[in-house]
């Protein structure tokens, strides 16, 4: 990307996100309307209005008839419509207070700990919700199916870290016994929602110190072991094998350093909002499934090549 296409993606990503933070893009959805009407709406100077509606009108994501302006049917379905497969707009949130942890480099180099201070504005709503994102929604089918295929005939799954709910509704869906453990403030965000699913339920707790009473024929792991230091990783999956009937399956989803793609960038994601979280090898999965006495271990690529699945039978 050159310099040009670098100032153009990020003035987007900026703007456009500023924008959806302020509501104008639902404001807009709701009833189209003249600069001078938004702006007497929402209580914002008429001058910065007319900028920011004609940028967005030439970045795509509204549309300008006359004196009027609109929601591109694209914009819609990413940053409006809250229950549509293809909205986003929650992990553009995220990705908004992303910046300020990822700015706090300098500090992590000198000190090797994120900036604490970098934390300020952040938003588990924001970021649970984001985490249900289109990406994890299409992929999460093809997740569930493997894991199936790999343990047949499995009724029971924990889903540790799951407070998203994406992986744990598929498992419910095929009318596995499903299990989401995770902190009280993340489960708090769409407790109400995912325990009327039929075949879910959620308890809290942190994973880092205890796992819920099994046994359960699956335990994943998702998205979880990059955010967790090597020992608690390493005790998170020995907890698992306890956890697991026996033939039973532990299933880590993650990154793969060295092998999944964008793997040394996230690195650098996790060491500016973790302290002890990073992306780790195959050799160090394997190397903790060992040790937690796991057998029969294999590593499975996914279509969305950031993605592996690590599995290991008790």
């Amino acid at each position: 990307m050159n310099i040009r296409e670098l100032q153009s993606s990020l003035e987007e990503f900026i703007f456009v996100g500023q924008a959806h933070g302020l509501g104008l893009f639902g404001a807009v959805s709701e009833k189209p309307d003249t600069a001078e009407g938004l702006a007497g709406r929402m209580g914002f100077d008429l001058r910065a209005t007319v900028a920011l509606l004609d940028a967005l009108v030439e970045m795509k994501y509204l549309r300008k008839s006359g004196a009027r302006y609109s929601v591109t049917p694209a914009a819609r379905r990413r940053l409006v419509d809250r229950d549509g497969r293809e909205y986003e707009g929650d992990f553009w949130s995220f990705l908004m207070y992303l910046v300020n942890p990822w700015r706090t480099l300098p500090h992590v180099m000198r000190h090797g700990a994120p900036d604490k201070g970098s934390y300020a504005g952040f938003s588990m709503d924001d970021f649970i919700r984001g985490m249900d994102s289109p990406w994890k929604k299409e992929i999460a089918p093809e997740v569930v199916r493997l894991c199936l295929e790999l343990r047949p005939g499995a009724k029971s799954v924990a889903d540790i870290g799951g407070a998203p709910g994406t992986i744990a509704r598929g498992f419910a869906r095929r009318r596995i016994s499903t299990l989401i453990y995770d902190l009280k403030e993340s489960n708090d965000v769409m407790r109400d929602e995912l325990s009327a699913v039929a075949n879910l339920r959620v308890e809290d707790g942190d994973a880092t110190k205890s796992l819920p009473h099994g046994p359960f024929d699956i335990v994943f792991l998702g998205n979880l072991c990059h955010g967790q230091s090597p020992e608690d990783n390493a005790r998170i999956l020995r907890m698992s094998h306890d956890r697991l009937s026996e033939g039973g399956m532990v299933a880590v989803f993650d990154n793969l350093k060295g092998e999944d793609r964008r793997s040394a960038t996230l690195a650098l994601h996790m060491i500016t909002q973790s302290p002890r979280g990073n992306v780790y090898t195959r050799a160090e999965y394997l190397g903790w499934l060992r040790e937690a006495g796991f057998k029969k271990l294999r590593v499975r690529k996914l279509s969305d090549r950031a993605w592996s699945l690590i599995v290991g039978f008790r």
